[in-house]
């Protein structure tokens, strides 16, 4: 099962074992996440797109790589069972994914921040269907999730009508973002 992942440059050919996740959008960019599993043993993924971030947690079966034109969820007991979301397909574009201390998807375009239903997301389904946007307290743009604190996100974004910068924070008991002033 995999443990950690981290964007990545392209290894050395041949020193892994290298795994092409492949969707069917052209691209000539690429990304590349150094996987390791529980047992230690360490593997390349090649993603179509530029790098933006990767989610992982304990508390969710998958793990997502999230790149400039696509969302990928990697099954962590089996890497080669994977699917993508071209979020391009429902008007937006994704600028950030991170999981909730519980594994809930949390995914952020340039101005809003989204939660998903359930842990893992279906692409089958449409994509609107399977969210639900979090009210913040004022309209933000830029957003940029950081780092987790037990069940507290911190955010940094752009006040939308000033574009001056401030810091919210999003309590994972409570599905609120507040304003830290």
């Amino acid at each position: 099962m995999i443990q950690t992942a981290e964007i990545t440059t392209t290894p050395i050919s041949g020193l892994y074992s290298e795994q092409i996740f492949d969707a069917p959008i052209h691209t000539e960019h690429w990304t590349w996440v150094k996987f390791e599993t529980d047992s230690y043993d360490t593997f390349y993924g090649q993603f179509k797109g530029e790098p933006r971030q990767i989610a992982i947690s304990n508390e969710n079966d998958c793990c997502y790589v999230l790149t400039d034109l696509l969302l990928y969820e990697i099954n962590r007991a089996q890497p080669r069972q994977f699917t993508t979301l071209n979020y391009d397909d429902v008007g937006g574009l994704l600028r950030n994914v991170t999981l909730t201390p519980s594994g809930q998807v949390m995914l952020s375009d340039y101005y809003t921040i989204f939660i998903s239903k359930h842990k893992n997301l279906d692409t089958s389904k449409e994509f609107e269907q399977q969210i639900t946007p979090i009210e913040t307290p004022i309209m933000i743009d830029y957003i940029e999730f950081k780092e987790w604190n037990n069940h507290l996100l911190s955010i940094h974004a752009l006040e939308f009508l000033t574009q001056q910068p401030i810091q919210l924070i999003f309590n994972a008991q409570t599905n609120e973002i507040t304003q830290i002033i």
